[in-house]
């Protein structure tokens, strides 16, 4: 997941939004593996989504008992992953949604 996250981080797409540095993104990275509670995937959890590179995003909201997965990627948002997430009690936010949660 971290290393997920250091990647998308990097996409010009990105890197033209947020403005950080290399320096700031392995900060960042560095802080998020710090503050991280890591978790053993089991690879045997039957995970539904059209892209099979994110199957390793859903076993980890499972094996940490996420209360939510925050994802701007839209096959998070739809069936299977969608109805997955949602029968597993995973709440599934964009990243707006999210913030207003943390700030109500």
């Amino acid at each position: 997941m971290l290393f997920e996250v250091a990647r998308v981080l990097r996409y010009p797409r990105l890197m033209t939004i947020h403005g950080e540095s290399e320096e700031a993104i392995y900060n960042f990275t560095s802080w998020l593996r710090d503050a991280a509670e890591i978790v053993a995937l089991d690879p045997l959890t039957h995970a539904p989504i059209r892209d099979r590179n994110d199957i390793f995003v859903l076993q980890t909201a499972l094996s940490g008992e996420a209360d939510a997965l925050c994802s701007g990627d839209r096959d998070f948002f739809e069936p299977p992953a969608s109805i997955f997430l949602a029968s597993c009690g995973i709440d599934l936010l964009t990243d707006a949604q999210l913030m207003r949660k943390l700030n109500g």
